[in-house]
């Protein structure tokens, strides 16, 4: 497609307001907290953000001394859990059934309110959105605290509504909760102005961002020498994670068909979710990409470190995100990035990126040419990642979590 006099994606970004720090106020505790998380999100993820969340939050506070605790006993096949070995989790059955993550979760109440009546923690932490734990709280007094990760759910009505999801009754339950806590955090500014549109009595003042951290270690990237074999040998885009609906994975095909078709040698690898489904195989085959896409999975974060270290650039071209994971892992093993310029996307990438808008889909072709045909492009936006990542670390966001916990303590 013709190019001409289209200007360049690469707007200057005005800065973000910073956010004011989170006052230490007058109840601050210096003593050791007594914070218990609950099982939800373990007993349903085996891997996401999510949960990736809260397992850092776990090993942060363990690691300034803090007594944090998780139920005993409750069913999970969590991956990051295995990560944190003072916290015992079992699999329910070794085989999958329907429903097995459902019931995962209904046993996993018992060993909650259990964990609440024995540990008798000064904050309580709910993993997800099921009000289970709310009337023995407030017998006891316990203050919580709320995590708000996206308003997907009230944006794109999204995910399944039977009885056997997760999401079932999560609209009505996040509203609840959000008005129940005694804090509210949200993972970007984006997320807290969404969460007041579709919360209009929520009060505004026990809102705290935090943004999420940086769980790509330098570490991960050591014998990248050996090369897995999900890396093509020829030039590739990257895109990682779910592909259906508001993703846009689909408009991203049908609008990079002539890139393709221009360099013939480029590849797109595919990584997460699952597999192409009929549809998604069809709209390939269609657009004649059959042979450029290839869909992988990866066992580990230092084989997924590798595929975005040797891509020519990660596109993240989701119409929503709440925080966007993927750019910071992307930033960390210098992979340049091109974003959709929507939701929190631009909060988190900033100047680090190029942008393009679903309005004027021949800029998405642009903004991804520039970075294959201009070497001086592609480093600067490599350096400017780099620079970029070092303000998202998860010791950061467990001090402010922290903080916000202490000020609910008397």
């Amino acid at each position: 497609m013709g190019l001409k006099g289209l200007s360049c994606t690469r707007k200057p970004i005005k800065p973000f307001k910073q956010l004011k720090p989170i006052k230490q106020l007058k109840h601050f505790n210096p003593l050791p907290l007594r914070i218990l998380f609950d099982h939800q999100v373990f007993s349903w993820q085996t891997y996401g953000g999510v949960s990736r969340y809260f397992a850092e939050q776990m090993r942060g506070l363990k690691a300034l001394g803090h007594e944090v605790f998780l139920p005993e006993g409750f069913f999970a096949e969590n991956v990051y859990l295995r990560e944190l070995p003072d916290f015992q989790r079992k699999s329910l059955t070794p085989f999958a059934f329907k429903g097995k993550k459902l019931l995962q979760n209904l046993l996993g109440r018992r060993n909650s309110l259990e964990a609440i009546r024995t540990i008798r923690p000064e904050v309580f932490h709910p993993t997800y959105f099921d009000p289970f734990f709310l009337p023995l709280l407030q017998k006891k007094g316990i203050p919580f605290v709320l995590t708000v990760h996206d308003m997907i759910h009230e944006i794109y009505g999204h995910g399944s509504k039977s009885w056997f999801s997760l999401d079932a009754q999560v609209v009505e339950n996040k509203r609840f909760l959000a008005e129940s806590a005694d804090a509210v955090i949200t993972v970007s500014e984006n997320t807290r102005l969404d969460l007041l549109r579709f919360c209009p009595d929520l009060d505004p003042n026990k809102i705290h961002v935090i943004h999420h951290g940086n769980s790509m270690r330098p570490g991960q990237l050591d014998d990248s020498n050996v090369d897995s074999p999900n890396i093509p040998k020829s030039q590739y885009l990257l895109f990682v994670g779910q592909r259906k609906a508001y993703k846009n994975f689909t408009w991203m095909l049908e609008h990079l068909a002539a890139l393709f078709r221009l360099k013939p040698d480029l590849k797109l690898v595919c990584v997460g979710g699952s597999a192409f489904d009929a549809t998604e195989q069809q709209l390939i085959a269609k657009l004649g990409l059959t042979e450029k896409i290839r869909y992988v999975t990866v066992g580990s974060d230092r084989e997924l470190a590798q595929l975005y270290s040797k891509a020519s650039c990660f596109i993240f071209p989701s119409q929503y995100e709440g925080f966007g994971i993927p750019v910071l892992e992307a930033f960390a093993c210098s992979c340049p990035v091109v974003l959709n310029r929507a939701s929190s996307l631009p909060e988190v990438g900033a100047d680090a990126a190029l942008y393009f808008e679903t309005a004027k889909p021949e800029s998405l072709e642009l903004a991804v040419l520039q970075i294959l045909d201009d070497g001086a492009i592609r480093e600067d936006l490599i350096a400017r990642g780099r620079a970029r990542v070092q303000l998202f670390t998860w010791e950061q966001s467990v001090a402010k979590h922290l903080a916000v916990y202490q000020s609910l303590v008397k």
